[in-house]
């Protein structure tokens, strides 16, 4: 890589890290694909930039996504989709630096992928979604016995109960729950939330076992002589220990561990396993059922942390192609009843006054046999 180049790298990265406040994992991503770019233009400048360098770039990611490469892997749509946008990105940030002005204003627009690409990239994926009867069966087939096992009975519970992410439910302290309340505070000082948002989580209206599995949970917590900072699941071996043995708790560093649980947990119930995060989306199709009016459901829809409605409903709540034909089945019913009502409405109008009493009658000897 010329030594200019990397120079301009290294001062992006800075940029990125301390003008825009993006994380460190979304700035490995982006200067992985900025050094791809780097490379493909060998030693050449980037002040001799040219559209000819950007399309011969993407060229390169083309081809390997049809696999007309020689490498040992290809590379997916979204993957080249947000490679093209990571350099425009940074092509939108040089162009504005010091010796670089001069290079083509339209230079980013040529960043622009394949929509066939951007097309494949925006498809939903399909993703399997529990359903309230799998998680309760879950629940049901796990062990009581042990610290660690009711630990592990209560975190898939409480991730029910609370739609709470995986990311936080791991740096959650026992002071966060409100048992009696029926709520838990994910404040964003301690708590690991989506973009540092502070919420106030209502448990959301599942059976009573659940929430009853998360209260004993809390109590046996608070027995045991944990304190309010401490850990509210404890990572191993700390959850298979008092706190009164003179040791400190410790959290979970990542949560792959709750991702372990109910993997074991969903292959002992027998069941198809389900992320974490795939719990929302359960809830997120309760919600279509527990709401009786647009304002219940706006509840429900920010008790999940979103912001707006459109969210909950087109990235979470959408139906299974099952419950989508037994829904318009159910409506094509209603219409052939209707269309039978208004035939039986349209005959009794036609009888005369005197007349309706014998059918009142006649309709009423019909409900008694």
């Amino acid at each position: 890589m010329h030594g200019p180049t990397a120079w301009m790298l290294y001062l992006y990265q800075t940029n990125m890290k301390e003008a825009r406040g993006l994380n460190a994992k979304t700035i490995s991503a982006r200067m992985r694909h900025l050094g791809q770019f780097a490379t493909s233009l060998g030693d050449k400048e980037l002040t001799r930039l040219t559209q000819d360098d950007i399309i011969n770039f993407k060229k390169g990611l083309n081809a390997t996504d049809h696999g007309e490469t020689t490498g040992d892997r290809t590379l997916a749509a979204p993957t080249i989709v947000q490679t093209c946008h990571d350099l425009k990105t940074f092509l939108e940030w040089l162009t504005k630096q010091s010796g670089y002005r001069s290079l083509q204003r339209d230079l980013c627009d040529y960043c622009t992928p394949p929509r066939r690409l951007t097309a494949i990239a925006h498809t939903p994926k399909t993703k399997h979604v529990p359903s309230a009867a799998d998680i309760v069966s879950t629940l049901a087939a796990m062990p009581q016995t042990t610290l660690q096992d009711r630990r592990d009975r209560a975190v898939i519970a409480f991730l029910f109960l609370t739609g709470i992410r995986d990311g936080a439910l791991i740096s959650l302290r026992l002071k966060h729950v409100d048992v009696v309340g029926r709520r838990v505070l994910q404040d964003a000082r301690e708590v690991k939330t989506k973009f540092s948002k502070t919420m106030r989580t209502t448990w959301f209206p599942v059976e009573n076992d659940i929430s009853a599995i998360v209260t004993r949970w809390v109590e046996e917590r608070h027995t045991s002589g944990a304190e309010g900072d401490d850990p509210l699941f404890p990572r191993t071996p700390s959850a298979v220990r008092s706190p009164r043995a003179n040791h400190k708790e410790e959290f979970w560093r990542t949560a792959a561990p709750v991702r372990e649980i109910i993997r074991k947990a969903t292959c002992a119930a027998g069941l198809p396993y389900f992320r974490p995060h795939s719990i929302r989306a359960t809830l997120a199709r309760m919600c279509l059922t527990w709401a009786q009016s647009p304002e219940e459901l706006k509840a429900l829809s920010q008790n999940l942390g979103h912001e707006d409605m459109a969210t909950t409903m087109e990235h979470y709540a959408t139906l299974g192609e099952g419950r989508q034909r037994q829904l318009i089945n159910g409506i094509w019913e209603r219409v052939e009843f209707r269309d039978t009502d208004r035939e039986l409405t349209d005959l009794i109008n036609r009888v005369s006054p005197a007349d309706r009493g014998v059918l009142k009658a006649m309709a009423q000897a019909l409900l008694k046999s």
